[in-house]
């Protein structure tokens, strides 16, 4: 797969992730600042609810919006997606949506928010803020600790079975392949050998 990465949502630095599948254009975690970039209508994909992540999406012509069902609430409520603790403004955003697992293959990594998902194409794997190239992220923003633990251990398994080139698209930071996350990052080198 052929993507471009931008950055968006100043300060938060989100990496939104833009390619072109079967004619139809995707946008994962569009970030305010993405309407500079993407101009035709398009899908939106969402790895979980924080505001840096959706506050993008009324710039765009959106056809489809896809999130957890865990996670839908934040579109529409700024004190769940943290935009009226972290931005000048409140994020709200008033379209149907869809549940990203029924239309899309996602892993369920809750942790970060009890939501997150990873969203998995061939090649590609776009982990949200689950997991960086060498860290993991905050639970501490409406997240859990004791669910970020089980989604380690299920998530190391699940790098471990993937092909060493795939490519990880964090939320935040640069893409790697699949070896070097095993390889760089603290909380999931544990067991590789």
């Amino acid at each position: 797969m052929n993507f471009k990465r931008y950055i968006t949502s100043s300060p938060f630095d989100v990496n939104t992730y833009v390619f072109e599948m079967n004619g139809t254009l995707y946008v994962v975690d569009p970030g305010e600042g993405i309407s500079q970039f993407v101009k035709d209508p398009v899908v939106v994909l969402i790895t979980h609810g924080h505001c840096d992540h959706i506050s993008g999406i009324p710039e765009l012509q959106v056809k489809e919006l896809f999130i957890s069902p865990e996670d839908a609430h934040m579109l529409t409520d700024p004190a769940a997606n943290l935009s009226l603790s972290f931005m000048d403004h409140p994020v709200v955003v008033e379209l149907e949506w869809k549940d990203i697992d029924s239309g899309f293959k996602t892993l369920k990594v809750p942790g970060h928010t009890k939501g997150s998902r990873f969203i998995i194409f061939d090649g590609v794997v776009f982990t949200g803020d689950t997991v960086f190239s060498d860290t993991i992220g905050r639970i501490d923003l409406g997240g859990s600790e004791e669910d970020m633990k089980v989604t380690l251990s299920r998530i190391e398994e699940f790098f471990r079975n993937l092909p060493q080139e795939w490519i990880v698209c964090p939320g935040h930071g640069e893409t790697t392949t699949v070896k070097d996350l095993l390889r760089r990052n603290p909380f999931l080198r544990r067991n590789v050998t």
